[in-house]
Order: C-alpha cells, then sequence, then structure tokens
C-alpha cells in the first residue's frame, strides 16, 4: 500500500471563463509552493427531533464552501506576478513589450534622460507614469540601476525627469532599454480552478471558483522572503485524471528572494530614502470578500467583494522618537520597499499615504536592542493631483520580460 507523502503534492490552477466553471481550453499554471491548506468545507446540522431515545436520527447539509490558501516564497515570474494581480484585482500595465522597452540613445544626467528621438507606442516614455520605477538595462554607465520617475513633473515624449533620491550617472549617447510594469488595485475579480495532485498515489482534487481573496508578504532580515495567498470559493471534487485543461505551463525558475538580498533595494519613508534601521516588513491586502450563498445550489453562487485592508506591520530599531510623534501627532506618512533578486528582477511596493495606526516599543529584557513595532494602515491617496493616482498602493515589477498568464 502506497501512503501518499506531502513532498509529492504538486498545485497548479487556471483561470475559470466564469465563476466555478473549469476551463476547457487553453493551459493550466504550475506553482511554486512551500505548503497549501485547501480545504472543502461542508456544513451539517443535525436532527432537533424530540425522542424518547435520547438519541440523533440524523444530519443534513446546509452549505459548503472552499477555502484555504497557497503558501510561497517570493519569487520574479509570471506565475508570481498573477497571484498579485488577482488579489488586486488589476492587471500589470507593461512598458515596452512584456516590461522591456526597446533600445534608445539617451543623454543622462543625475536629473533627467533625455531621449535622441522619441520613443512611440508602448515604448513612449508617457507610458511611465510619475512616481514609477524602472530599471535600467544597458552596456553603459547605468546598467542596473533601479530610478523613480519625479512625483512631481510627468514625463515627455523625449525627457524622463528623475527623483533626486535616484540620480542617473552623467552619459552622453548611452544606449538603454527601460524596464518596468505598474499594477494598483481595481475591481476586477478573476476565480482559478485549483487542484492538488497527489503524485504518488495518482490523486487529483480541484477546488473550484476560487477567488484570491488576501496575501500576506513578508520580508525579514536574515530569512527568506514569503507569500500567502488565500482563496474562498465554490466547491471541491477529486478523480484519477485533472480536472484542468490542455498541458501545464511551467512555473518560473527565477532565484526566490530573501530581505537582505538584491542587486538593488529600496527602503524609504516619507517619499526619501530611510535613514533608520528596519529589522521587518510585513505587507497584507485583504479584499473583505464574503461567499454569497443561494437555495437549490450547494456551495457559494459568487464572491462578493468588501472594503480594501491594507496593512503594513513594521518593526525596526528605536533611536528617536520621530516615529512615536507621528503617531501621536497623526500625521499621515508614506513608505516604499522593494523585493529585488540578485538579478536585479523584481517588485517595488509604494504605499502613497498611510496612518500609523498602532505603536509598541518596550524594553522586554536585557541585553537586546528595544525595537518599535508599529503598524501603518494604507489610506486613498485622494489629494493627489493626478487622478490616476488616487490609489492607495502600487506595486512596480522591473526586470526581464515577462508574457503575462
Amino acid at each position: 500500500m502506497t501512503f501518499a507523502s506531502t513532498s509529492s503534492v504538486v498545485v497548479y490552477g487556471a483561470r475559470e471563463p466564469s465563476f466555478g466553471v473549469v476551463a476547457t481550453t487553453g493551459n493550466h499554471q504550475a506553482f511554486r509552493v512551500t505548503g497549501e491548506s485547501l480545504k472543502f468545507d461542508l456544513t451539517k446540522e443535525a436532527s432537533e427531533e424530540i425522542n424518547d431515545t435520547r438519541t440523533i436520527d440524523g444530519e443534513v447539509i446546509v452549505n459548503a464552501a472552499t477555502s484555504g490558501s497557497i503558501n510561497s516564497e517570493v519569487y520574479y515570474g509570471a506565475d508570481f506576478s498573477a497571484l498579485l494581480e488577482d488579489v488586486l484585482q488589476s492587471s500589470f500595465v507593461a512598458f515596452g513589450t512584456n516590461g522591456v522597452g526597446t533600445a534608445v540613445s539617451v543623454d543622462i544626467t543625475t536629473t533627467t534622460i533625455t531621449a535622441s528621438v522619441a520613443p512611440t507606442g508602448n515604448n513612449a516614455f508617457t507610458g511611465l507614469q510619475k512616481g514609477q520605477w524602472f530599471r535600467i538595462s544597458s552596456a553603459g554607465a547605468n546598467n542596473g540601476k533601479l530610478l523613480r520617475v519625479s512625483t512631481t513633473t510627468a514625463p515627455t515624449s523625449t525627457v524622463i525627469t528623475l527623483d533626486t533620491n535616484t540620480p542617473g550617472t552623467a552619459a552622453t549617447g548611452e544606449s538603454i532599454q527601460i524596464q518596468s510594469s505598474r499594477l494598483t488595485h481595481g475591481t476586477t475579480k478573476r476565480y482559478w480552478s485549483l487542484e492538488r495532485r497527489n503524485t504518488d498515489i495518482g490523486l487529483f482534487t480541484v477546488y473550484r471558483g476560487q477567488a484570491p481573496s488576501r496575501m500576506s508578504l513578508s520580508f525579514s532580515s536574515g530569512a527568506r522572503s514569503t507569500a500567502t495567498f488565500d482563496f474562498m470559493g465554490k466547491n471541491s471534487a477529486s478523480n484519477t485524471s485533472t480536472y484542468l485543461p490542455g498541458t501545464t505551463t511551467a512555473a518560473s525558475t527565477y532565484n526566490i528572494h530573501a530581505g537582505v538580498g538584491g542587486a538593488v533595494n529600496a527602503l524609504w519613508l516619507d517619499g526619501a530614502p530611510a535613514t533608520a534601521f528596519f529589522k521587518s516588513i510585513s505587507l497584507s491586502f485583504d479584499n473583505s470578500m464574503r461567499a454569497i450563498d443561494a437555495m437549490n445550489n450547494l456551495g457559494a453562487v459568487g464572491v462578493g467583494n468588501g472594503t480594501i485592508a491594507l496593512t503594513a506591520d513594521v518593526q525596526l530599531y528605536l533611536e528617536d522618537a520621530s516615529v512615536y510623534n507621528k503617531f501621536i501627532a497623526n500625521t499621515a506618512t508614506s513608505i516604499i520597499f522593494s523585493s529585488i533578486d540578485e538579478s536585479g528582477n523584481g517588485y517595488v511596493f509604494t504605499i502613497p499615504k498611510a496612518n500609523l495606526s498602532d505603536y509598541t516599543s518596550n524594553a522586554d529584557g536585557k541585553d537586546q536592542e528595544q525595537m518599535i513595532d508599529a503598524t501603518l494602515t494604507a489610506l486613498r491617496d485622494s489629494s493627489n493631483a493626478t487622478a490616476g493616482l488616487r490609489k492607495a498602493i502600487f506595486i512596480d515589477r522591473v526586470g526581464a520580460a515577462l508574457t503575462a498568464i
């Protein structure tokens, strides 16, 4: 007899054409996971009939739903990006082709990038937004630089004005490619059929109508960066063959991320590089979803959206009263941090406006550094002069070209 081993489990998924309907065309995607907790819940009620035997005659199923999560490490790739997109209910807007622009000859100063000939189409400088992060690929002095568009001056057809905190290196006639794609939150719900395969015993379990409801990302000194994506959905079934269509699209092979790794990194507070030293940052994005049920349907008939709950829990070393003063004065702040691998591929997370909703700093014992544990609650940047930037978060993806799933 063969007993199923967790070391033989793989997880695949395919976006559904409609809620709870497994796609019959296209291919399915492999995911890199460190664990999963997908579950089919049946709610049963016991009979309350009174009888003189003091026993229960039966139970009846009154509801059903699926829920759970897939856990992974943070890495660069179309598969990981698809999960980010579907939690935020939007799509990455790619610069150039799949996030990489065509080569263009430019002159670079510490504050500007000026093209000799204006790029056009998807390669146009005007496709970048104020405050957007991008990476330079070239054979010149600016190769691998992580730069940011000015937050006050939008790009023109020939000039990108840089944030003064990310200066370019002076160069004339440098041929560069811009690498950038931008994601923010929207309202386009997508649903997945997720399949757990116990390959050693030939068991295929599908979870249908899976809406990505929440994600948690954790970045810490001395540790791998990790991610958890939570789902809720309709129903489940098991078989000895796959439920998913087509063939398998392999998962990304880019290296995993760590809290102290990366070719380039950014950690900013209040619109400038942070002078404080951080121990960890954990980001939580929750759509506050709810399952919708109805008579004559076993399992949800839909999933409803709620208010976005976006928080960042940060731990940093206590050096002065600046963070505490922001907390008691109820002063808004901003935070930017990146997660990038050693080849320069990764993500930059920008929360443009946040409130310090919780602050704790105590001496827990001797012979250790006193830490600050704070929670930042993201707010809509409603005062931004550009309507399209009145958002709670932006995720800028920088690096090699990625074909969207």
